[in-house]
């Protein structure tokens, strides 16, 4: 027998909110492109485009590009950076006595990263490195 379904579960009989356009002001790659096959599809054919300004535009398209691509590798490489320094520095203090900021001490268990901030496993607790003022061997 045939799946018999509602014709509230199709999609084009679904409301769904009307949401305005957000623009932003950044330039990417794929936005510089548009324009620039709009200039071209619209240039003045008695006035074309010279050539040295159509090879200025495809060269900084292409310095753009390459910046983007640059500047994603360097957040990737400081982001992996980072991490490695964090959890370097948090398992060496693993088995050692930590005093915190308010004079307690603890023995640290283990460490973990949550939300891109190292915190140390003092049992059934964290602190974070900032609460750490003295390690003892």
């Amino acid at each position: 027998m045939a799946d018999v379904s509602s014709i509230f579960d199709n999609p084009l009989y679904t409301i769904s909110e009307k949401t305005n356009a957000t623009g932003n002001n950044r330039l990417d790659k794929e936005a510089f492109l548009k324009l620039l096959t709009a200039q071209l599809k619209y240039q003045d054919p008695l006035n074309p485009l010279k050539d040295t300004e159509f090879m200025g535009q495809l060269t900084a398209m292409t310095t753009l590009e390459q910046i983007i691509n640059m500047k994603s590798t360097l957040e990737d490489l400081a982001t992996y950076q980072i991490y490695s320094n964090a959890l370097m520095i948090g398992s060496t203090i693993i088995g050692k006595t930590v005093i915190t900021t308010d004079g307690t001490e603890y023995t640290v268990k283990g460490i973990a990263i949550e939300e891109g901030k190292l915190k140390i496993n003092v049992g059934e607790s964290y602190i974070n490195m900032s609460q750490i003022k003295e390690i003892k061997a």
